[in-house]
């Protein structure tokens, strides 16, 4: 199938490659349908484009590169929904954000609320990691923001 996109134009997207959102992305609830699209010469961060809304495309990253110790438990609901049998079914990735005004050495990403993603079903949940302590922006590149601020001072 053909799909229209506003950052990549007309992409062919296979059927199978479509990943299933019943509950949608948080704030984008009526979008239910997804797939990736690779960042060009990075194999680090991916876009969720949006099958039905051309201007809807997420940047994902896997958060455990820059967060290794990253701590994500999934209950059995969120399990259930998404029909993970075994742990090697699971994609978790984050949202990224890039502030205008800062560019890349401002990106965040989202570790309250990774996505969840049953690549062998093709089905993904945006889940709330409630009581974690995990906020909605955490820098990617805080290390090399510290470098670069001592390298400053002395």
């Amino acid at each position: 199938m053909q799909v229209n996109t506003t950052r990549f134009g007309t992409l062919e997207v296979a059927e199978e490659n479509l990943l299933y959102f019943p509950e949608g992305m948080v704030g984008f609830s009526h979008l239910k349908k997804y797939f990736f699209v690779p960042v060009t010469n990075n194999d680090v961060f991916a876009w969720m484009q949006s099958q039905s809304d051309p201007d809807t495309a997420f940047l994902m990253v896997d958060p455990f590169i820059f967060f290794p110790d990253y701590d994500v438990q999934l209950n059995e609901s969120v399990c259930a929904s998404l029909q993970i049998k075994d742990r090697e079914e699971v994609t978790l990735l984050t949202v990224v954000t890039i502030p205008p005004q800062e560019g890349v050495r401002g990106m965040t990403t989202n570790l309250l609320a990774p996505v969840v993603i049953n690549h062998v079903k093709g089905i993904g949940r945006q889940v709330i990691l409630d009581g974690s302590g995990y906020k909605t922006k955490h820098l990617l590149f805080s290390h090399v923001l510290q470098k670069s601020r001592n390298r400053a001072c002395g």
